[in-house]
């Protein structure tokens, strides 16, 4: 298992703890976001999914005091999975405001979320 480090990241990520529900073909499902930057995010989710989610896959993620961010899975991990986020800049300009709020809440801190 590698690390990805900063120098591989388009944007600097932040450790948070930000509640979110997670909602797919599946279910819906609770966890939190526990690392975050401008272009995506690790959730980790309160339960054992039964299969991982497949790459590629959409899933809503509604950040309790961001909104509903549209997301593209971009790789499991364990107990949750690393999303992209699929803003559109030209009409998300609101969500992407709260999304830097929050961010600049948080002290940047280099994650090591595989």
């Amino acid at each position: 298992m590698s690390f990805e480090t900063v120098e591989n990241r388009r944007h600097l990520r932040h450790s948070v703890n930000e509640p979110c529900t997670a909602y797919n073909e599946h279910g819906e499902f609770i966890g939190a976001v526990v690392n975050m930057s401008v272009s995506g995010a690790a959730v980790h989710l309160d339960v054992e999914l039964d299969a991982d989610l497949e790459l590629d896959s959409i899933v809503e993620l509604q950040i309790k005091r961001i909104g509903k961010v549209r997301t593209r899975v971009v790789r499991p991990l364990h107990g949750g999975f690393a999303v992209e986020f699929l803003f559109d800049p030209a009409q998300d300009r609101q969500l992407i405001a709260r999304l830097w709020k929050v961010l600049n809440e948080y002290e940047y801190a280099p994650s090591r979320t595989p």
